[in-house]
């Protein structure tokens, strides 16, 4: 293990952190004016990838050279750096305006008043005063791990809101990886300061193979984050309030050429429907169709789209008496996109599975 170590925090992990830096730093992205949120998120990740690359070499020869004593701070201020980088620049691709220079700074700077007096701590003062302030900084990074678990949560769940707007499918623009990607850097924060605690080589060697899987893949999705950017690009850059001149289009008219594209042209047949689709075909903005089905139906875009969705799977069911289709067909045929999203939005819609639903339809 000791050997794994020495090669990972030495040789691998740098310059693996170094290569991804210069990636996020350099690699071109679309000139969308909706991207300038994650070009600031880049720049972000990529000061997180170059200072943990320094920091893996300061903390290798601080190691070698000085043993314990300054291993622990490094390990802490650098979990704590990540722990804001990651939070800050995974919200930033859920909510673009998230990140501002006044809100970072407000973050940095408790933390690099922190990291000084564990610093000083250790190189100036007596091995007890060293502990507790470790203990402190303990208690400090505690309480923001928690702190940013509630504000990315908050949020995500904001982002879910402003999807349900937009779209009518449950899973293909949720950017779950997002949400996948903040709960598997939490862990590692967490695992972080168990290394802090005890900083010897076999620790390291799991702790930073661990991270190095995490980072690399990480770091992939997030470069490719522009591409998936174009199928939420509706949504997310377009407010839930509407404009003075729209607001007069807000009116029982649109909301009955709505219900008519979905009663005539059963629209909702097409699994990943969005309100761009319903818009183009009505010759309006997104964001008014969005705010007319939530002023008169008091739903959201894809509870509305999955109301004609269960009446028609229920009129499928009722139609196949001899159980000719099977489940996925005719939730598929209904505008589903898949078997599990038909089968928990049937059973909260009518309070019965769509298989119960049809043993039941069959004994009649």
């Amino acid at each position: 293990m000791e050997v794994l170590y020495h090669i990972l925090d030495a040789v691998f992990a740098p310059g693996l952190f170094l290569g991804m830096a210069v990636c996020l730093f350099f690699l071109s992205i679309p000139s969308k004016s909706a991207l300038r949120g994650y070009r600031t998120a880049r720049y972000v990740m990529g000061a997180a990838y170059l200072f943990y690359a320094i920091c893996v070499c300061v903390e290798y020869h601080v190691i070698g050279v000085a043993g314990d004593s300054l291993s622990r701070p490094i390990i802490m201020t650098i979990a704590t750096v990540q722990a804001l980088l990651f939070t800050y620049t995974l919200i930033t691709l859920i909510s673009l305006n998230f990140v501002t220079f006044r809100r970072m700074l407000f973050e940095l700077l408790p933390i690099v008043v922190m990291s000084i007096a564990l610093f000083s701590a250790c190189l100036f003062f007596s091995e007890d005063v060293a502990l507790w302030m470790f203990g402190l900084f303990g208690l400090f990074y505690a309480s923001l791990l928690v702190r940013y678990v509630f504000l990315f949560r908050r949020e995500y769940h904001r982002y879910e809101l402003q999807m349900d707007k937009f779209f009518s499918d449950d899973d293909s623009r949720r950017l779950l990886w997002v949400k996948r990607s903040f709960y598997v850097a939490l862990a590692i924060g967490v695992l972080a300061l168990i290394y802090a605690l005890l900083p010897v080589a076999t620790v390291a060697a799991v702790f930073m193979t661990i991270v190095i899987v995490f980072y690399t893949v990480f770091g992939v999705r997030f470069i490719n984050y522009a591409l998936q950017f174009q199928t939420i690009e509706v949504a997310i850059t377009n407010s839930s309030m509407v404009t003075e001149d729209e607001e007069n289009k807000v009116d029982e008219g649109l909301m009955q050429r709505i219900d008519s594209l979905m009663e005539q042209d059963k629209l909702f047949c097409k699994s990943d429907l969005s309100v761009l689709d319903v818009a183009e075909r009505l010759g309006e903005r997104p964001r008014t169709v969005s705010a007319v089905i939530s002023a008169f139906r008091q739903i959201n875009f894809k509870t509305y789209i999955n109301e004609f969705r269960v009446q028609e799977a229920k009129r499928l069911l009722d139609e196949d008496r001899r159980n000719v289709r099977t489940i996925d067909a005719i939730a598929s045929e209904a505008g589903f996109a898949n078997r599990s999203t038909f089968y928990r939005v049937f059973k909260q819609s009518q309070g019965i599975s769509p298989t119960a639903y049809r043993l039941k339809d069959s004994q009649h």
